[in-house]
């Protein structure tokens, strides 16, 4: 079994448990919003403050201080069974006397996506706003929320905008010896917005900058182990993992294939003595420069580690790594077969060639995941979305390699998407 199959179960989760109460001193009381003033519930949520000055400053942990929502129960409530279940739950502490009928606290939850919601609830949220913007962390915030307590419903009227809003996180950015840390967490975002196409696309560049590390972990270019950096609260959707595992061994399964091809069909030959099947199309004898072309390949491999060429399970190189050292080494050439592979010809270099086979990967999505983005995407609006400007674009097929995406991307939002050039 390949090491990153074995380790799956070894990724730590992101969410942290700390509080400020930790250190023993009182805690400072929340800002109050008021949304209701008569209303029946207080709705505290995140971590209270620590009152005490050098305590508070010395917290490593950025999460906002709490905040406390006056608010009308059955406005809250009625969003969604799940967020009924949680704010009636027994943990709840009733009081007497004046207005409000209860407290409900919320510790582990982001008030900042909280106020976004309820403020969506009372019909504050703008509908059309083209000059606010969410920034990647708060849509995280929000979705993490969203899913929780299952609100994905209340989002149709801006979620094309916030997909939008996503995009130069994604679109046209390089992540040569960079954290592939908003990739992830824009795979948590679609998946939770039910966006099939940049969902998978995520999974996709995932798969292809990822690495493994001596105990055979997914590890990202800047070295970091993947899906355990401290970006805050971000899950990790249930297949995608399993689903990043089989697109980087596809890939790599077609680069080396290309690599012992490239050897075997037009440099060394399958046999001994050297036996080339195939030659150039004009006839000419170009042996000197096809043995040049064959120890240049040789050394790199070798300068790389990975001569012998090992199985694509063994390979623990990222398939975006390969490209580049094929990219620094320009004088490998791919070849164009010609007469059902009795000729050939270089064509373009050899970086080229892989870089657009990595466009061209196709992915099938698992049942469930497609199910479940599909469900998504009809609760978020992005379905209908879809549907009303591009009625002859499918969203769901269920089927996407790179170059599919983009397309899609570029006819749904009415811009140029390109693929960033490494």
């Amino acid at each position: 079994m390949a090491p990153f199959i074995n380790n799956l179960l070894q990724i730590p989760h992101r969410r942290s448990s700390r509080s400020s109460s930790d250190c023993g001193h009182p805690t400072a009381e929340p800002a109050m919003v008021a949304f209701d003033p008569y209303g029946d519930m207080m709705l505290i949520v995140g971590t209270k403050r620590c009152a005490d000055r050098f305590c508070n400053e010395e917290r490593r942990d950025k999460q906002p201080d709490a905040v406390c929502f006056h608010v009308n129960s059955a406005v809250i409530a009625g969003a969604s069974p799940s967020f009924g279940l949680a704010l009636y739950s027994p943990s709840a502490e009733t009081l007497r006397g004046d207005n409000v009928k209860w407290i409900v606290r919320l510790p582990n939850d982001c008030p900042m996506a909280m106020h976004t919601i309820i403020n969506i609830l009372y019909g504050h949220y703008p509908t059309s706003t083209p000059d606010v913007h969410m920034d990647i962390e708060q849509l995280l915030n929000l979705t993490v929320l969203a899913d929780k307590y299952d609100l994905v419903h209340l989002f149709p009227n801006w979620t094309a905008q916030w997909v939008s809003d996503m995009e130069p996180y994604w679109l046209g950015r390089k992540f040569v010896g960079k954290s592939t840390e908003d990739l992830e967490v824009l795979m948590w975002i679609f998946w939770v917005l039910g966006h099939e196409p940049l969902y998978t696309y995520m999974v996709l560049q995932i798969a292809f900058y990822s690495e493994l590390d001596a105990a055979g972990k997914l590890t990202d270019p800047a070295g970091q182990l993947c899906f355990t950096h401290e970006y805050g609260c971000v899950p990790v959707p249930p297949c995608a993992l399993i689903e990043i595992g089989h697109s980087r061994m596809d890939a790599l399964k077609i680069i080396r294939k290309e690599i012992k091809e490239t050897l075997e069909d037009h440099l060394h030959g399958r046999r001994k003595p050297s036996w080339l099947r195939c030659r150039r199309m004009d006839g000419d004898d170009d042996c000197g420069w096809r043995q040049s072309v064959l120890v240049s390949l040789v050394e790199m491999l070798v300068l790389e580690g990975i001569w012998p060429l090992p199985s694509a399970y063994t390979l623990t190189a990222s398939p975006r790594s390969l490209v580049g050292i094929f990219r620094v080494n320009p004088n490998i050439p791919s070849f164009t077969h010609h007469h059902d592979g009795q000729f050939c010809d270089a064509d373009g270099t050899f970086w080229e060639h892989i870089e657009k086979l990595l466009l061209e990967i196709n992915f099938t999505l698992p049942a469930a995941s497609a199910y479940y983005l599909g469900e998504q995407a009809m609760k978020s609006g992005l379905a209908n979305y879809f549907k009303s400007r591009h009625p002859g674009i499918s969203s769901d097929k269920g089927n996407w390699s790179l170059k599919e995406i983009l397309e899609f991307q570029k006819a749904a939002a009415g811009s140029r998407c390109s693929p960033a050039k490494e």
